[in-house]
């Protein structure tokens, strides 16, 4: 009774929360996106790498699915075609690559943790339907086009903890970790219309930060983090001319969090974040005024998670999550433009209600290591995703 009293506050919560953005990871998934103040999971190579810093040796692969906008014709009457837009989720190519692997290595001891971490990344899979803009006064457009960006970063990132108040004592400003990236980022890109298919690849170079502090800790009921994540952006050499063809660069990310361990055991970990994304510089300004170009965003999420012994050495986790994820454009009847490119979308909105939910199945082997697998899926945008993930402690 007490476990099922604890969901259903879960669910109470999570309905009355504030939000976010997709994110890498099942579990980060499954409570919002809201991850900044994690530091336990080796998803946070990426997400932020000062996270790493007490983490032991383990490393993790997710899977993922993404929104597509892709182009769809067929045929009409007399040899003509219709084109249709619908969004859909899409694997990325080739399927076997993972949306995130990644991998941490504990440099350090209980007094002086340091950890040396690195990731393949793949936070964003653009596919969008476009058509040409011929004067400032249009008003129809058809989705001839399509633009294919895959935007991929390979980090490698290194974290050092320092510790405020003796170990093991409660107070305030326990410790404080920072940790350090290095990117390279990747991009594959295609541009196809109805006679011709172009295609282009390009590297760039980027960082990530982040800052992990303990704000308070009790040691028995309560446990707060602040965590703060910085992700540069990544500017491609295309071999084509964004202002002619569509082409987008990695955007810059700023997140700022907390994580808040509550009840005796520490059991219940409720997150919050705030997450900024710079999608205006991404791409071209729009070459006509009455057609507006990408807009920066703010997403807001929540999240929750539960630890639900089930024997020695079997824990389940389930987790819930909201966020307030908003799109780069103002106006879905008036979709931004780049270059002269206009997106030509079937969506719902300017800013969705993301309801995201979760489980994980941890389990110590005879060695004492932990394993962990982690589902996670979100309803409430353009269409609904899903995620799977395992963790593996060496």
């Amino acid at each position: 009774m007490r476990g099922i009293g604890t969901l259903a506050l879960l669910l109470v919560l999570a309905s009355a929360a504030v939000a976010q953005d997709q994110q890498l990871g099942a579990r980060t998934k499954a409570m919002g996106g809201s991850y900044t103040a994690f530091e336990d999971d080796p998803v946070s190579v990426w997400l932020n790498p000062a996270g790493i810093a007490t983490q032991p040796d383990q490393g993790s692969i997710s899977y993922q699915t993404y929104t597509a906008y892709p182009t769809a014709t067929k045929a009409g009457p007399a040899n003509t075609q219709t084109f249709s837009v619908k969004p859909e989720i899409t694997l990325a190519d080739p399927v076997m690559l993972p949306s995130y692997i990644g991998f941490v290595f504990q440099l350090g001891d209980a007094e002086n943790p340091m950890a040396f971490g690195f990731c393949f990344a793949r936070p964003y899979l653009l596919d969008y339907a476009m058509d040409q803009i011929t004067s400032s006064s249009q008003t129809a457009f058809e989705p001839r086009n399509e633009v294919k960006e895959s935007l991929s970063r390979f980090r490698v990132a290194f974290a050092k903890d320092f510790l405020i108040q003796k170990k093991g004592e409660p107070g305030f400003l326990t410790h404080a970790a920072l940790g350090l990236g290095l990117d390279v980022g990747y991009e594959n890109w295609e541009f196809s219309t109805p006679s011709s298919d172009k295609r282009d690849t390009s590297v760039g170079l980027g960082i990530g930060a982040g800052l992990l502090v303990g704000i308070y800790d009790d040691m028995e009921t309560f446990k707060a983090n602040l965590g703060f994540a910085y992700q540069s952006a990544i500017h491609y050499k295309f071999g084509i001319d964004p202002a002619l063809l569509p082409a987008f660069d990695m955007p810059e990310q700023m997140n700022l969090g907390f994580t808040f361990y509550m009840l005796r055991g520490l059991p219940l970990r409720a997150t919050i974040d705030i997450q900024f994304i710079q999608w205006k510089e991404t791409a071209q300004e729009s070459q006509f005024a009455n057609h507006p170009g990408f807009e920066n965003v703010v997403n807001y999420s929540v999240g929750f998670e539960y630890r639900v012994p089930v024997s020695e050495k079997i824990v389940l986790y389930p987790r819930l999550g909201y966020r307030r994820f908003d799109a780069p454009w103002a106006n879905k009847d008036n979709l931004p433009a780049t270059g002269s490119f206009k997106l030509v979308l079937d969506t719902k909105g300017e800013a969705f209600n993301v309801f995201t939910f979760g489980l994980g199945v941890s389990w110590t082997n005879v060695g004492g290591k932990v394993r962990s697998v982690d589902i996670a899926a979100d309803v409430g945008g353009d269409a609904v995703n899903v995620a799977v993930g395992y963790t593996h402690e060496f």
